[in-house]
């Protein structure tokens, strides 16, 4: 355990030590490799070749090998990047390896591949005991079938549980591949795929899968992304029994077709996790139908996110305001959800609720460990919350961890509600608060603000703002300007939260000193009063 916290540097020096700690600390050494050149360099040195590739000066031998297992068996996950690699392998390192080896398994313990270049240099390291797969698509499969390569992994590695596919390359030129090798996999639990890329065949292709439990999308740029126009119709058409694992779902797809596909007969009824990304601009009534539907549903729902799509420059008149927002009405059903823990809402328009409104939803959600309420509209002119928004989650959410609101922070001028008998404030802190997004909200003064916030965030509660929309979104030069000065305030109020904090904990640490202080000096006083009571009743005197 003490080894798995040094660096490589510490943990080379450990190697030395003793032959006990040399296979500890060897094992900690050489159990994630992400640099071929330096586990292929144990086989034989390696130099520049002349086009700045690197190639064995000699080639490997059967006492290589020998030497090489060594470390070779110690190796549970291998990552590969030929475009990031510091030094660059030819062609024909891999080919020496492949045709010296002296067995079938060069990493016989290896688990987990993470391999992005050239595809078949990947299958050299295929073997039964890999579990976990992640592989980058190159382009090639616009004019070349991966089909060779999936079938290399359906049958060098039939035992893996979690696959990872990343690529630029819309599902529609490689499905017919995607479905034979997903049929292939039957012991899958976990498929991550780009956006788009979950389409109607390949729900109903998976569905049949008995293991899977987990099918979702990633942002990140290395994820890929695919085209919307192969999830604009949704609609498939399920068997009994399907799903009979699938507990976290996240769907890129119009709110209706999501609704539909969980309203189907035989709809995955096991849901605790279901994450929805629409193409589409939703309407306040798109949101309603769904929100019934879930929770219709999806009784088991412990954490849900709706993300309908913003479009920055879409802002109408004035008049959208109460036709088009969220309001309490349209999040009723949810109410009907008892499990619900986290809730994630983002829509083109502030959410139009009061603070009653906000009374009632800690009323309904205690519990809530996760709530973040449309904290970053593309319409940013118009707030209906303001900072007491925040305080009715500090008393009723203990476990609430990561709360994000738009809210209009100009005033932090608070109802008689949280006054006390000798009418100054009584604010109750957050428990268990990590993090607070603020979104794009409006500020005006950063001071009052921070000391605001020092009543009620714990000391490690980590501030963010500004916006995570679509960085293929562009918005105007005045709303850039915008979102850029209200980020600039919140990176001032983040900046004086921590000390200002601090201060209130070493402030409330004092008064609760005197507090005590004050309570012994009136016990003692009240003890003295009563003997003086009863010496004047003996009449007799008392010395104080």
């Amino acid at each position: 355990m003490i080894f798995g916290f040094l660096d490589e540097a510490s943990n080379v020096s450990n190697a030395r030590v003793s032959k006990q700690w040399s296979e500890i600390a060897l094992d900690r050494l050489w159990r994630d490799v992400n640099d071929l050149h330096r586990l292929f360099g144990l086989l034989a040195p390696l130099e520049k070749h002349g086009d700045g590739d690197h190639i064995f000066i000699q080639t490997p031998d059967a006492s290589s090998w020998a030497k090489f297992e060594r470390y070779s068996r110690r190796v549970r996950r291998l990552s590969y990047n030929a475009a990031d690699a510091v030094h660059h392998l030819h062609r024909s390192v891999f080919d020496d390896v492949g045709r010296t080896r002296t067995n079938l398994n060069i990493l016989p313990s290896l688990n987990a591949l993470d391999w992005n270049g050239p595809l078949r240099l990947c299958v050299m390291f295929m073997h039964s005991n890999v579990k976990r797969f992640t592989i980058r698509l190159p382009g090639t499969v616009f004019t070349e079938s991966p089909n060779p390569f999936f079938q290399d992994i359906a049958s060098r590695m039939p035992n893996i549980t979690h696959l990872d596919i990343r690529t630029d390359i819309p599902m529609r030129f490689f499905e017919t591949e995607s479905i034979t090798l997903f049929r292939a996999l039957v012991k899958l639990q976990k498929i991550t795929l780009p956006r788009f890329h979950f389409t109607t065949k390949i729900a109903e292709c998976v569905s049949s899968l008995e293991n899977l439990g987990t099918l979702e999308f990633q942002y990140l740029q290395e994820q890929g992304c695919g085209d919307p126009e192969d999830t604009i119709i949704f609609k498939p058409t399920l068997a009994e029994g399907a799903f009979p694992s699938l507990w976290d779902l996240s769907l890129t797809t119009s709110f209706n077709d999501a609704t539909s596909f969980i309203d189907i007969p035989f709809a995955p009824a096991k849901l605790t996790m279901l994450y929805i990304d629409s193409h589409l601009f939703e309407t306040p009534a798109d949101i309603l139908r769904a929100l019934t539907t879930i929770a219709d549903n999806c009784q088991l729902l412990k954490s849900l996110a709706l993300i309908s799509l913003i479009e920055p420059n879409m802002i109408p008149g004035d008049s959208f305001f109460k036709d088009d927002c969220i309001n309490i009405e349209t999040l009723q059903p949810l109410f009907n959800c008892p499990n619900l823990t986290s809730l994630e809402l983002l829509h083109q328009f502030p959410l139009d609720l009061r603070q009653e409104d906000i009374e009632k939803v800690v009323a309904k959600w205690p519990s809530l460990e996760t709530l973040l309420l449309n904290n970053e509209p593309a319409y940013l002119e118009r707030s209906t919350l303001t900072l007491e928004a925040l305080l009715p989650f500090a008393q009723h959410c203990p476990n609430l961890r990561h709360l994000g609101l738009f809210i209009n922070a100009s005033t932090v001028e608070l109802s008689p509600h949280y006054l006390d008998s000798s009418s100054t404030y009584q604010l109750m802190p957050f428990k268990k608060l990590r993090h607070l997004s603020m979104g794009v909200s409006p500020i005006s003064e950063e001071g009052p603000i921070a000391l605001f916030l020092s009543q009620i965030c714990p000391l490690h509660c980590l501030l963010d703002s500004g916006v995570t929309w679509d960085e293929s979104v562009t918005v105007t030069e005045s709303m850039a300007n915008t979102i850029k000065t209200r980020y600039g305030r919140w990176e001032k109020v983040k900046e004086l939260l921590p000390l200002l904090t601090k201060l209130r904990i070493e402030e409330r640490g004092r008064v609760k000193g005197l507090q005590s202080e004050v309570e012994d000096l009136r016990m003692r006083t009240d003890v003295l009063m009563d003997k003086a009571t009863l010496a004047a009743g003996r009449d007799g005197c008392v010395i104080i």
